[in-house]
C-alpha cells in the first residue's frame, strides 16, 4: 500500500505533465481525452467492483495509483489545451 502523502504527489506529477502536454500539443490531447476518459471510467468501475466484492480499501488495490494517475492526466490536459487553444483564438 502506498502512502496518501506519495499518492499525492504521483497525482500531482500525472496533473503536471498532462498540464504540460496539454500546452505543448492541444490538438493531440484534445484527441486523445475521449479515449483515455473512457479508458478512466472503465478503470474505476472495475475498481468499484473489485473493492465491494474483496470489501477491501481502494487504496489497497494496486492498480488504484495508476488509474488516479490519468485521471489526473485528463484533467490536466483539457485544462492545458483549453487554455491554449483559448488563447490561440483570441
Amino acid at each position: 500500500m502506498i502512502s496518501k502523502k506519495n499518492r499525492r504527489i504521483l497525482q500531482l506529477l500525472g496533473f503536471v505533465i498532462g498540464v504540460s502536454f496539454g500546452l505543448w500539443r492541444p490538438q493531440q490531447v484534445q484527441m486523445m481525452l475521449p479515449i483515455l476518459g473512457i479508458t478512466v471510467g472503465i478503470g474505476y468501475f472495475f475498481l468499484s467492483r473489485v473493492s465491494t466484492e474483496n470489501k477491501t480499501d481502494l487504496t489497497e488495490i494496486k492498480w488504484f495509483v495508476p488509474i488516479q494517475m490519468i485521471m489526473y492526466f485528463v484533467i490536466g490536459g483539457a485544462i492545458g489545451s483549453s487554455i491554449h487553444l483559448y488563447m490561440a483564438f483570441f
